[in-house]
C-alpha cells in the first residue's frame, strides 16, 4: 500500500490575539497563500474554518470565497467543519454545542455551497459526548488529536492504532477518527520558521513512514501563524523569509515519499472499522491538546475573566435563547489571549440586559434555636440533624437524616490509615493561592453569626470572614427542608488581584469501601450522563498544578450544573450547581487509602496558567445544593 500524506489547516479568524482591523491582512498573508501553495503544486488540502470566520471572509475579501469554490471543484481542496464558532464542547451546554453545528453548517451551505462530511474537534478538547453530538449533526468522521489519547492508554492501546483512521466511541454511537498529531504538526512549524532545516524535517517524515504509518496527517494546526505572527507570545518567530515558499519546498520533498489526499479519501482508503477505541478514562473524562501547559482550565478559569464571561453567557442563554451573537462570545478565543478590546466588547453585550439573579430572602419570625455544643452548631428539625463547625469557617461537619450519617461532610485526622491523608478534610472551604500569598483558607474560628427563618421550612445560617486582609467572604449555608436540600452560597470580594487560583466551597465525600462499585457521573457537552467507575488502580488527580505556572491538571464539563456520586444503583450524593450565580470549573480529587477512597470536589472560579490577565473584577460567587 503507498503511503498517504494529509493535512488539515485551522482557520480561525477570532483568534484571540488579532484584532478585527487586522483581518484583511490576515486573510490576504495566511488564507490566499494557502490557496496559492494548493494551485501552484497541485497539492491536495483540508481546510477547517469556523463559520463565524467564513463570514468574516466573505465580508472583507469576497475574491476568496470564490477562489475556494474553483479549487474545491478540481478536487483539490476539501472544507472540514468547525461549527458556526470554535468552543469548547465539553464545557457549554447540549443546547449551546448541537445548534453551534447546525448553524454552522447552514452557513457553509449558503456560502460555498459544500456541506463538510468531516469535523474538526474544536480546540482538540474531547469527550465521548462529542460523539454523538457530531453524529447527530450529520457528521460522518471526526478529526481529533493522537498524541494526548495514547498517553492515558499506555498499556491498553498500540501505537500501530495511530497509523491509519480508526473509530472512536462515544456514548451511543461511534464515528471514524481521522488523528492528528502534535509533535508531527510542531516539526511542520519549526521547519516553516527556521527552526530545523528541510533536510532535518524530511528525516523526521522518513521516521515515521519507516515505523509503519500508512497515512500520517502532515500537518493539523493553525493557518495565521505563516508569513503571519498573532502577537500571542513574546517568542514567536521573525519572519525572515516566505515561509509558503520554504513550505513549498519541503511538501515537494516528500512527495518523494508518499501521495497527499484530502481527509475524506483516507478515510475511504486507509480505515480500519476493526478497531474501535474509548478515548477518554475516569481520570480523564476529557482531553485536551499540546502539551501540559493546555490544561482544561484555560478555558473554564483563566483568561481575563473566563469564569464572569462563561456566567454571562449561560445567563443569556437562559434569558434571551440562541443567536450567533452568543455562539461568538462563548468562543474558545474569548477565554485565553483576547485583546482587551474585543473582551470589553463581549462584556458589554453580554451585560447590558443581565438580569439580577441575587436572591431576595425575607425574614420572618425563626421558630429553631442552634445548639452550641463543643465549638459546633447544631440545627435539629423533624428528621434533621445538621453539624456546623465554628472554630473552622463554619464548615460543614455532618448530616444526619431518620438517625442516618448522610455521605458528605468532614473527614477528620485520623479517619483514613495513610500518612498522606493524615489531615483534616472540610466541605465548604475556601482557599487562595499564589506565589505572593502562599496559600490562605476560610478555616478560622467564627464569632459572630447569623440565623434566620426566610421561608416556612427554610432556614439560613450565615457568616463573615477576613482571609488575612486578601478577602472577604461572606458564607451562607441555606438549609431547604420542604426541597430536601441544602445549598452553600458563597460571596468572595478581593481586595486586589491574586495571580494564582481561587477556589470557593470545596466539597468532601465520607470516605467509600475501595470493594464497592463506586462512581460519579455529569455531563460534558452533551444530551447523557458520562459515568466513570471508579477502583483502586484509579487515581484522580484534576486539583493538583502541573507547575509553579499550572495550577490544575484536568477537570469536568458538569455542562447541566449536576455532578453525582453512587454505589451500585444508589446515588449518594447529588450536587447542583447554579450555573446562573457562576460557572465554575469543577475539579475531582479521589486518591486510595488501605480500604477506602478520599474523594473531593474543588470549585475553580480562577486558576493559574500562561493566558491568566490581570483582572479588574474582584467579586467571585458559587453557589450549590444537596439533596439530603
Amino acid at each position: 500500500m503507498n503511503k498517504l500524506f494529509y493535512k488539515i489547516y485551522h482557520g480561525n479568524l477570532a483568534f484571540s490575539a488579532i484584532e478585527e482591523e487586522a483581518l484583511a491582512e490576515v486573510i490576504d498573508k495566511t488564507y490566499f497563500s494557502l490557496l496559492e501553495l494548493i494551485e501552484k503544486d497541485n497539492l491536495k488540502v483540508g481546510l477547517e474554518l469556523s463559520a463565524y470566520s467564513l463570514e468574516k471572509v466573505q465580508e472583507l475579501r469576497p475574491l476568496w470565497i470564490e477562489k475556494f469554490k474553483e479549487l474545491h471543484k478540481k478536487g483539490l481542496i476539501e472544507l472540514i467543519g468547525s461549527g458556526y464558532m470554535q468552543l469548547i464542547g465539553p464545557l457549554v451546554p447540549y443546547e449551546i454545542n448541537i445548534n453551534n453545528q447546525k448553524i454552522g453548517l447552514e452557513v457553509y451551505n449558503n456560502i460555498l455551497g459544500i456541506v463538510p462530511t468531516i469535523a474538526y474537534i474544536n480546540e482538540q478538547v474531547f469527550s465521548k459526548s462529542m460523539v454523538d453530538i457530531y453524529v447527530e449533526a450529520g457528521y460522518k468522521a471526526i478529526s481529533m488529536e493522537w498524541n494526548n489519547a495514547y498517553s492515558i492508554h499506555p498499556q491498553e492501546w498500540k501505537k500501530e492504532y495511530s497509523f491509519q483512521p480508526v473509530v472512536a466511541k462515544g456514548l451511543n454511537s461511534t464515528i471514524p477518527i481521522l488523528w492528528t498529531n502534535t509533535i508531527v504538526f510542531q516539526q511542520f512549524q519549526r521547519m516553516a520558521h527556521q527552526e530545523i532545516s528541510v533536510d532535518e524535517y524530511t528525516t523526521m517524515i522518513q521516521h515515521h513512514l519507516n515505523i509503519g504509518y500508512k497515512a500520517l496527517p502532515i500537518y493539523s494546526s493553525d493557518l495565521e501563524i505563516f508569513n503571519y505572527r498573532p502577537g500571542r507570545f513574546e517568542t514567536e518567530a521573525i519572519i525572515t523569509t516566505d515561509e509558503w515558499e520554504r513550505i513549498s519546498n519541503a511538501m515537494n520533498k516528500i512527495k518523494e515519499y508518499g501521495k497527499f489526499c484530502l481527509p475524506s479519501e483516507i478515510i475511504e482508503k486507509s480505515l480500519d472499522s476493526n478497531i474501535e477505541l474509548d478515548l477518554t478514562t475516569t481520570a480523564n473524562p476529557i482531553l485536551v491538546k499540546k502539551q501540559s501547559k493546555y490544561s482544561l482550565s484555560r478555558w473554564a478559569a483563566c483568561g481575563r475573566g473566563t469564569n464572569l464571561i462563561n456566567t454571562l453567557c449561560y445567563n443569556y442563554l437562559t434569558n434571551y435563547g440562541i443567536n450567533k451573537k452568543l455562539l461568538q462570545y462563548w468562543g474558545s478565543d474569548y477565554r485565553t489571549h483576547t485583546t482587551i478590546k474585543k473582551w470589553n466588547k463581549a462584556i458589554d453585550f453580554l451585560t447590558q440586559e443581565n438580569q439580577d439573579s441575587n436572591d431576595k430572602h425575607k425574614t420572618i419570625i425563626n421558630d429553631i434555636t442552634l445548639k452550641e455544643e463543643n465549638n459546633k452548631l447544631i440545627f435539629e428539625k423533624d428528621n434533621h440533624k445538621i453539624v456546623f463547625n465554628k472554630l473552622k469557617g463554619l464548615v460543614l461537619d455532618k448530616i444526619y437524616k431518620n438517625g442516618k450519617l448522610l455521605q458528605f461532610g468532614t473527614v477528620w485526622h485520623g479517619d483514613l490509615d495513610y500518612i498522606s491523608h493524615g489531615a483534616d478534610f472540610y466541605t465548604g472551604t475556601t482557599t487562595l493561592e499564589s506565589a505572593d500569598i502562599r496559600k490562605i483558607a476560610d478555616l478560622y474560628e467564627i464569632e459572630n453569626y447569623t440565623f434566620d427563618k426566610v421561608d416556612d421550612n427554610k432556614y439560613k445560617l450565615s457568616t463573615t470572614i477576613n482571609m488575612k486582609g486578601q478577602a472577604t467572604e461572606y458564607k451562607s449555608w441555606i438549609i431547604d427542608l420542604d426541597n430536601n436540600t441544602i445549598a452553600l452560597d458563597i460571596n468572595l470580594e478581593l481586595k486586589e488581584f491574586i495571580k494564582g487560583s481561587i477556589r470557593l466551597g470545596g466539597l468532601t465525600l465520607l470516605p467509600q469501601d475501595k470493594d464497592s462499585n463506586f462512581w460519579y457521573e455529569c455531563k460534558n457537552g452533551g444530551q447523557e450522563y458520562e459515568r466513570f467507575n471508579i477502583d483502586d488502580s484509579i487515581k484522580i488527580e484534576h486539583s493538583q498544578a502541573k507547575s509553579l505556572l499550572q495550577s490544575s491538571s484536568n477537570g469536568m464539563g458538569v455542562t447541566d450544573g449536576v455532578l453525582r456520586f453512587g454505589i451500585d444503583k444508589d446515588i449518594i450524593c447529588e450536587i447542583e450547581i447554579d450555573r446562573e450565580i457562576s460557572y465554575p470549573f469543577v475539579m475531582l480529587q479521589n486518591s486510595y487509602d488501605h480500604d477506602k477512597y478520599l474523594t473531593r470536589i474543588f470549585f475553580g472560579l480562577q486558576e493559574l496558567d500562561d493566558t491568566l490577565k490581570v483582572s479588574e473584577n474582584r467579586e467571585f460567587r458559587l453557589r450549590y445544593k444537596i439533596n439530603i
